[in-house]
């Protein structure tokens, strides 16, 4: 009959086993919760559902019709880059409530004319700080962006915050920190201004990953009681060979 502290190993060794496998379950739901989210965000942004009870909803709604962009794109774009707030200036001299470059501002307006007949010359910060003027510059540039990137939003959604060349000569969204910190949250802000809901159980990658590394952490402390409990029966049995 196997003694109590040995009972006590096999123990550790079955609940070792039980954390490897959910470590490597929870990897996987992570891995593919992060590919079907970005396929549902993707897909859900070429269906144009218009935005409600959001702060200048009407602005979106009008300027996502105009240029073909999703209004709920939109919105979390908004979101992402200012909070909301029209006279908002980044430390990078992006401007109002989608953050436009005044470069950025410049070659969509020689397009898209926004300010024809206000004023003479260039814009100044009073255009850049109108809320209609401005969701109409960043939602053409994101119509833009969409079309370059053949409706991969991920990408495009990358490229207006780190710009189509970084996209470009990565492949892929830039590995930029705060870039990828950028795609998550405007992806995030999407599924919580949509109402749809994340494809894995509701949760997502991010939360995956939390308990992917809590399973390994659990796995190293585990394997490291195991290691001090092996030397403890070693030291009893004097051997190898326990019974």
């Amino acid at each position: 009959m196997r003694s109590k502290a040995l009972n006590g190993w096999f123990l550790l060794l079955v609940f070792l086993v039980v954390e490897l496998f959910f470590y490597e379950v929870t990897d996987y739901l992570a891995t593919y919760s992060r590919m079907a989210a970005d396929a549902r965000f993707s897909s859900g942004c070429t269906e144009f559902r218009e935005v409600k009870n959001t702060p200048y909803d009407n602005i979106i709604n009008q300027a996502a019709r105009k240029f073909s962009v999703s209004p709920e794109l939109v919105a979390s774009v908004i979101r992402a880059e200012s909070s909301f707030e029209p006279r908002a200036v980044s430390k990078a001299g992006a401007y109002g409530l989608m953050q436009v470059m005044p470069e950025t501002w410049r070659q969509v307006n020689s397009k898209i004319k926004v300010c024809a007949g206000r004023h003479e010359g260039e814009c100044t910060s009073k255009c850049y700080f109108t809320p209609e003027l401005n969701v109409q510059i960043g939602t053409a540039y994101l119509g833009q962006l969409a079309q370059r990137y053949k409706g991969n939003m991920i990408l495009a959604v990358a490229a207006y915050n780190a710009g189509p060349g970084a996209v470009d000569r990565y492949g892929g969204i830039p590995p930029y920190r705060e870039t990828q910190a950028y795609v998550e949250r405007v992806q995030k802000y999407w599924y919580q201004i949509s109402g749809v809901q994340l494809p894995v159980l509701g949760v997502s990658a991010n939360e995956w990953l939390q308990w992917n590394q809590g399973c390994g952490w659990g796995m190293l402390g585990t394997a490291g009681i195991i290691a001090v409990w092996t030397g403890f029966l070693y030291q009893r049995y004097k051997s190898w060979y326990w019974r």
